[in-house]
């Protein structure tokens, strides 16, 4: 085979059409062997593409996080390790992620699940500077599925935002 093929390329999209192709076989073919449980077959092989879906969402999840601490707790020792994470989050990501799963995320609910996660902590202090972040996200898709991800760019962003007031 040559090229690529919608397997390599999107492989979100690549499952749920496979699963719909093998109920549609179950739907109408004959001669089928009765052990085949075609819809478990077909569910199955459309989790191949949740699992990459899911997998994408906590990276941005991780990447959300760690930009968070950076702008409440700028001078903080962990400071250049959290931009570091967030670097191999986004290849980790990019290898995972697929052009189908676009418009399947919400980065505003991963942000507000991110905002409040971070808001359990028992830091008075830390609690307030995350309330002044902005209550809703001030980044889009396109900021993290870039070649390279900028993560001073997207500080910068995050703390104009809490100035503004989100």
């Amino acid at each position: 085979m040559s090229g690529p093929t919608l397997y390599d390329d999107d492989i979100l999209l690549w499952s749920e059409q496979q699963a719909a192709a093998i109920r549609k076989l179950g739907a109408t073919a004959r001669n089928l062997p009765n052990e085949l449980d075609i819809e478990n077959v077909a569910e199955e092989i459309e989790s191949v593409g949740r699992s990459e879906l899911a997998a994408v969402k906590s990276y941005l999840r991780l990447i959300l996080s760690h930009l968070t601490k950076l702008a409440v707790e700028a001078n903080s020792q962990a400071a250049a390790h959290w931009r570091i994470e967030i670097a191999g989050f986004h290849s980790d990501m990019m290898d995972r992620y697929a052009p189908s799963m676009r418009q399947r995320i919400d980065l505003e609910d991963i942000w507000r699940s991110t905002r409040e996660r971070l808001m359990l902590t028992d830091d008075v202090a830390r609690r307030q500077r995350i309330v002044d972040l902005p209550e809703h996200c001030p980044f889009s898709i396109d900021d993290f599925i870039a070649e390279r991800i900028d993560s001073l760019a997207l500080l910068e962003r995050l703390r104009a935002g809490a100035i503004r007031g989100g």
